[in-house]
């Protein structure tokens, strides 16, 4: 299902950086950094860890919103993790873990009453 984009702005792309978007990213979407959707080009990881995709939609349920990203954690022995970090408007901020080399979508579910996610961040070490 192809969704709508909410485009972000980074100013520094690949590893340890962050992206924004004053008015937020609406639900039933898909992020775009700097007008690309090509996010593995843009949010990465040490040893070949990046985001393919993220998306956040609704969620019938416990928690009223779930974030899916697509990625692959650092590849090889010692290698650690990928952290992200979402911010939502009402300043809550959401964390994930990606440990794993294999890709696959991971998800954070969560409650807000301003869900809109307003900031990005991603690093090798822990946010």
């Amino acid at each position: 299902m192809a969704y709508p984009v909410s485009d972000f702005t980074a100013e520094k792309i690949g590893e340890n950086s962050s992206a924004e978007r004053q008015d937020g990213m609406t639900v039933n979407s898909e992020v775009s950094i700097n007008g690309s959707l090509n996010l593995y080009d843009i949010i990465k990881f040490n040893d070949n860890g990046c985001v393919y995709g993220i998306t956040l939609t609704g969620s019938p349920g416990y928690y009223n919103y779930v974030l899916n990203v697509d990625a692959q954690g650092p590849s090889g022995a010692f290698s650690g993790s990928g952290y992200l970090a979402f911010t939502d408007k009402t300043g809550d901020t959401y964390k994930l873990s990606i440990y794993s080399s294999t890709r696959s979508v991971h998800t954070v579910r969560y409650d807000s009453q301003q869900p809109e996610i307003v900031k990005i961040e991603w690093s090798d070490t822990s946010i």
